[in-house]
């Protein structure tokens, strides 16, 4: 019965194919919202310390990619001869669904708990590609010629590390939750311990040996994420640096820079023309919690004293205006626009010209 409902929880809140003119769009999308059924039993999975539990969702995430699977191929078969820049995703995607449908047939056969952690970890994984690449495929699958331009214009790519950053924030969350959990736990079996003896004494001190070896296998696996979540907004934060694209900026990333991810001293500028947000000139380096949600930022040091702290990337005069309007409402009024190009620092006249020409 447990696991009927949850096969049939796969079915719900899936588009309508009859609402879609066309198909391949449509599949794409469908192949999408499995491969997310099978991530979050991924993460019930990673999440989970009892055996039978964890083979339980790796039933249902089974069943979800397989499904996955399939539409991904439906999608392949009545996509049009035009789209093949999307049916190169898909294939990706799919890619990744076996993947994890092989994860998942081999947690259910598996008993070494050791194993089923690092295949839960993989299927987690793959099936997050899944999710993006099913998704990103389904906004190139409309019938129409891709052209280098249109995938230029088109809506950025959500990247693998902010996918692994969300995963790894939520990992931690849960597990810290547990631990609360457990140490409420405790606590009334504790109190219930001094009350009790005999048999019924015997079962409670089981339960707190129990709840002892839980408690440290999620310190563990929190800690395990922590750890990760530092090494992947490190690599997040100099991977942002590199790509010139107003989709990244936000001023809304609160706490993402702290003690262990520091803003970034003296990063190369992407080549070609390049707009930033200057917010302010410094005679030392400011504590992180100083930007209240900007992002990406780095400092930038001159003359061996003096640090320059600026804000995002972007390819258009009219994008960078916006991002310096919003850094402004944040406090920093006093906030201005730069110019590089080829990463030497230019006059807004020469940036304009330059964008100008390039138009």
């Amino acid at each position: 019965m447990f696991f009927l409902m949850f096969v049939n929880g796969l079915y719900a809140q899936k588009i309508d194919v009859k609402e879609y003119e066309n198909k391949a769009k449509a599949y794409a999308i469908l192949s999408a919202q499995y491969s997310k059924d099978a991530y979050f039993y991924s993460k019930k999975s990673y999440y989970s310390t009892l055996v039978g539990d964890i083979k339980q969702y790796a039933d249902t995430g089974l069943v979800a990619a397989q499904i996955a699977i399939e539409y991904a191929d439906s999608a392949l078969l009545v996509a049009f001869d035009t789209c093949e820049y999307a049916k190169t995703i898909i294939l990706d995607a799919k890619m990744y669904q076996k993947k994890g449908v092989l994860s998942f047939e081999q947690i259910r056969k598996s008993n070494d708990i050791d194993v089923i952690y690092e295949l839960s970890k993989t299927s987690l994984y793959v099936m997050g590609n899944a999710l993006a690449d099913a998704y990103r495929a389904s906004m190139f699958l409309d019938g129409k010629e891709v052209t280098a331009i249109s995938i230029k214009e088109s809506k950025r790519e959500i990247t693998r590390l902010e996918s692994d950053e969300f995963s790894y924030m939520t990992i931690k969350e849960l597990y810290g939750k547990r631990l609360v959990e457990i140490d409420e736990e405790l606590i009334l079996l504790y109190a219930a311990a001094e009350k009790s003896e005999g048999k019924e004494l015997e079962e409670i001190n089981n339960a707190i040996i129990q709840l002892k070896i839980e408690e440290k296998k999620s310190f563990e696996k929190m800690k395990n994420s922590e750890d990760r979540l530092i090494s992947v907004k490190t690599d997040l934060s100099e991977e942002m640096l590199k790509i010139v694209n107003k989709d990244i900026f936000t001023t809304d990333k609160k706490g993402f820079y702290s003690e262990n991810i520091p803003v970034p001293v003296n990063v190369k500028t992407p080549k070609g023309l390049v707009y930033k947000v200057q917010i302010g000139f410094f005679k030392s380096q400011l504590p992180p919690e100083h930007f209240d949600g900007i992002f990406p930022i780095s400092s930038q040091k001159i003359d061996k004293v003096y640090y320059r702290y600026v804000a995002g990337n972007f390819a258009k005069y009219e994008e960078v205006k916006a991002a310096k309007i919003a850094i402004s409402e944040k406090g920093y009024s006093d906030s201005f626009i730069v110019a590089y190009i080829d990463g030497e620092k230019v006059s807004m006249s020469e940036a304009l010209e330059m964008e100008k020409a390039t138009k």
